[in-house]
């Protein structure tokens, strides 16, 4: 049976992060990187932590600081380059 809404979007992205063999990067407030946590294991954690990304890199065995931000991509510069592609698309709709 096919889910609907957001739960089917949500396993078409990842879906496609399996496809384009995406992980999850941590960037502090700062840009800095501070992890990478493979797919699998990030969608765990940040689904047992209710979509929060310090509870859900605890949990994975990453302490973090408030502001971290968890952003998909093939690389670490992958992932920082397309969150300031998003960052630049939205200031200009504002």
């Amino acid at each position: 049976m096919k889910r609907n809404g957001p739960a089917r979007r949500r396993d078409e992205q990842s879906w496609e992060r399996e496809r384009r063999d995406e992980h999850a990067f941590l960037f502090g407030p700062d840009e800095r990187c501070l992890g990478k946590v493979e797919r699998d294991e990030w969608d765990l954690a940040i689904s047992m932590a209710g979509g929060n990304v310090v509870g859900a890199a605890k949990q994975v065995g990453l302490e973090v600081p408030r502001g971290t931000r968890a952003l998909w991509g093939r690389s670490q510069e992958a992932a920082i380059g397309a969150y300031r592609n998003w960052l630049k698309r939205k200031a200009r709709k504002e």
